[in-house]
């Protein structure tokens, strides 16, 4: 026979850091169950609990998901660069693209020379029929 007692509910991070009691009401058992403690630690000390909150209640339900992610992202990458967060990242990404961007129209340039050397030698002699003496 089942066991009629309380399922028993494991506390979320957000509880577990708090130190109270996680019931079914809980707004981010969904979003930082126990094993994402590290997680939740990063959000609250960048963002605090109320400010989470604020975020999940304002973004459409559907999109919350993506919230939490972007929060955790943001929470990361501001423990990992703790002056300029995902900023340095972005720069950083952003140089690199100028560079590769830079080295690509010189290479254009270069196949445009060389392009333009062919052109400018005239047909071929090779295959064509041989010189007569």
């Amino acid at each position: 026979m089942a066991n009629a007692g309380p399922s028993v509910h494991k506390a979320c991070a957000a509880c577990k850091h708090h130190r109270r009691k996680c019931d079914q009401n809980c707004a981010l058992a969904k979003y930082f169950p126990a094993e994402k403690s590290d997680d939740y630690e990063n959000v609250y000390h960048l963002f605090g609990i109320q400010n989470t909150l604020k975020i999940l209640k304002s973004v459409d339900e559907d999109e919350r998901d993506a919230a939490i992610e972007s929060l955790i992202m943001e929470a990361r990458m501001r423990l990992e660069y703790p002056v300029h967060g995902h900023f340095s990242v972005a720069r950083k990404l952003s140089i690199e693209i100028e560079k590769a961007e830079k080295e690509l129209e010189i290479v254009r340039q270069k196949i445009h020379i060389c392009k333009g050397a062919d052109n400018r030698a005239g047909p071929s002699t090779r295959g064509g029929q041989p010189d007569q003496l």
